[in-house]
């Protein structure tokens, strides 16, 4: 029996090493090279900064007033400093790529894609926190502690700078069979804008997040792993695919990072690396049965394919955080009598008001964000944490219902006449008037606490799913010229039973069957016999449990006065894309747009317009407009308008 580490290092040594010797070597030996050198720059069209920074904060330079029932109220609980900042650029970075391409035998190429990423010091916001690494107001853009302390198994890079290749593998190819061994990414499925059966690798969300150039799709943040990918002719119509694949995580942006969506209240530390060091061993596997030019007039094409993996996207749960304050008592275990300090939870108190969470409001506000119910993200602490029970049962007398849940409403009662803004105050009590100085806020805290906000240490897990699915596509012929003629409709479906979710932080995941399914229309069709044909996409989808960043639904629609629950759960997620492209006589110019729109209440607007007066120079220009609310996907982004402009040079 192979174990997983030797399966593994069998993958990674084939991966790497590739196939040289696999076909007799000829004479002849043909390398060709080509690239780019690009400067992307993304300019924002609002004064309004990521709301999951300090600067950005809803919050910010604000005081609490107490209001719960076990204090006294309106009295200033806790302040926050004004820390706004005033950033220009979402975006402003050199980006160079330099591909190779080989040719070995007739059967045997190879290629590989070296790439570049400088971004500029332009984005000022970096936390000062217990948790996170960095001061000075500049953030780390790039590092992540999954491979010693890079993103990817081929990665170089520092706060400012990566360097990496994406692509480095070898094809051998000999009449029906085809295989390819080496880093690359392997990208199934119909759909174009959505993800459905394209869920081989994860995505790399560090420079532009999802808001780069519509037409490009997934192509510069899919994430590529060292592994063996092949497929068999089987005749003309019908074609199996089968490959092996090192496991590879989806790289979230860097807190405190243009695009940050952790917030300050929850850091992460080495929660990343801890998570990928459990599952560095996993290999994801998979297998596509595809038939083509199906029908008497070839206008079908079908797939099926299953896929064993673990998830890439990350569940998130609190942990301990090893940080004791003696401020707070030492209480016991009521389980096993084991006296517990401060340090058993994962809280600990921020000094200097630049990170964490400051308030009630600003918990229950941030959670709901965030795609999670807050109030059961406290009943899971009490549940998950021997020290906070005992500080619930012990020290305020407070038993669960018959649902283990000890906190039934955010401001209204519940079974123990305490709801969550009464809990929540009683952890900055200390910035009462009286307590410590006579003003009490964050100068009392951090005098009584060592600190006024409070951080959460976070880690995450991978989970192993198995995926299936269908695809078909259709090419409809009518009257050319016409708007049926060559419509090509694509089809594909997947099914995941017990995918896991992220539980509202707690130390167990949820676990439904997801269910996606997505509908494209594309269409080549000309107006004008003096323009080039115009090109559309249409694309509906749906999913079941999960909204488009992947959170589950339930989580969905809470604020600072209601928990979730609008219905999101039931009504699954629906969302659509819209898109264009039209080229101009001569090519040199070409207009772009698309329009993603989601049901809950997003949509993103991004024309585009393309400039290329020859081989050599490309200038692209496109607005990022996003307008949503808070329950939508597109929501959390509704600050990040924008406008990019790339200059690139080929050769």
């Amino acid at each position: 029996m192979i174990s997983n580490k030797q399966a593994k290092l069998g993958v990674s040594m084939l991966a790497l090493a590739g196939v040289p010797f696999a076909s007799p070597v000829v004479s002849a030996f043909d390398v060709s090279v080509s690239g780019f050198i690009r400067q992307e720059m993304a300019y924002k069209l609002n004064n309004n900064e990521n709301p999951n920074i300090t600067g950005g904060n809803r919050y910010n330079g604000k005081d609490y007033v107490s209001k719960g029932a076990l204090l006294p109220p309106g009295q200033v609980l806790n302040s926050r400093d004004d820390n706004s900042t005033d950033n220009d650029w979402n975006v402003f970075a050199t980006k160079s790529e330099i591909d190779l391409n080989f040719n070995f035998t007739n059967n045997l190429t190879g290629f590989m894609k070296i790439r570049g990423y400088y971004q500029a010091d332009v984005f000022d916001e970096v936390e000062d926190s217990a948790f996170v690494d960095g001061t000075g107001g500049k953030p780390d853009n790039f590092r992540m502690d999954n491979h010693g302390n890079e993103a990817t198994y081929l990665s170089v890079s520092d706060d400012d700078y990566m360097l990496d290749i994406p692509a480095l593998y070898f094809d051998y190819a000999k009449g029906p069979l085809w295989v390819r061994v080496g880093q690359q990414q392997i990208a199934w499925g119909e759909s174009l804008f959505f993800r459905v059966a394209d869920v081989a690798n994860g995505l790399d969300f560090r420079r532009h997040v999802i808001f780069d150039f519509g037409a490009e799709e997934y192509s510069d943040e899919r994430l590529a792993s060292p592994g063996i990918r092949a497929s068999y002719q089987v005749d003309q119509n019908w074609e199996v695919e089968v490959f092996a694949q090192m496991f590879q995580p989806t790289i979230l942006p860097p807190n405190a990072t243009a695009y940050g969506l952790i917030q300050p209240g929850f850091n992460m530390n080495e929660g990343y690396a801890e998570g990928f060091d459990r599952v560095d061993d996993a290999i994801n596997g998979g297998i596509r049965i595809q038939g083509q030019n199906l029908g008497e007039d070839g206008s079908w094409g079908v797939q099926f394919f299953a896929v064993s993996r673990h998830n890439p996207d990350p569940i998130f749960a609190l942990h301990e955080s090893g940080v004791n304050n003696p401020a707070f008592p030492v209480l016991p275990n009521q389980a096993t009598g084991e006296l517990l300090d401060f340090s058993s939870q994962p809280f600990i108190y921020e000094a200097g008001g630049l990170a964490g969470t400051a308030s009630p409001d600003e918990w229950f506000y941030n959670s709901g964000v965030a795609g999670a119910d807050g109030l059961d993200v406290v009943n899971g602490l009490i549940n998950d944490f021997p020290w906070i029970k005992s500080f619930a049962e012990l020290g305020l007398g407070m038993s669960p219902d018959a649902n283990g849940d000890y906190l039934t409403s955010i401001t209204g009662g519940g079974p123990n006449g305490i709801n969550g803004i009464d809990f929540l105050e009683l952890f900055w009590q200390a910035g009462l008037p009286g307590a410590v100085t006579p003003e009490g806020g964050k100068d009392a805290l951090d005098l009584a606490l060592g600190g006024s906000q409070l951080s959460g240490k976070m880690k995450v897990r991978y989970a192993s799913e198995n995926i299936f699915g269908f695809g078909v596509n259709h090419i409809f012929y009518a009257d050319e010229g016409s708007l049926l003629d060559q419509l090509v409709v694509r089809f594909e479906a997947s099914y995941t039973p017990d995918k896991k979710f992220t539980y509202n932080l707690r130390q167990s995941f949820q676990e439904h069957d997801e269910l996606l399914a997505s509908l494209v229309f594309e269409k080549y069709h000309r107006f004008s016999n003096s323009f080039p044909a115009t090109f559309f996409i249409f694309e509906y989808m749906y999913r079941k449990e999960s909204d488009l960043l992947g959170r589950h639904l339930n989580g969905l629609g809470g604020d600072t006065t209601h928990r979730p629950g609008g219905g999101e759960q039931d009504r699954g997620w629906h969302g659509t894309v819209l898109a264009f492209q039209q080229p101009f006589p001569g090519l040199k110019w070409r207009l772009d747009g698309s329009i993603l729109y989601d049901f809950e209440g997003g949509v993103l607007i991004q024309p585009a317009v393309r400039y290329k007066p020859n081989g050599d120079w490309t200038v692209e220009a496109f607005v990022n407009i996003i307008d949503g609310n808070d329950s939508s996907s597109l929501g959390i982004f509704d600050w990040s308008d924008d406008l990019t402009m790339r200059i690139t040079y080929q050769f």
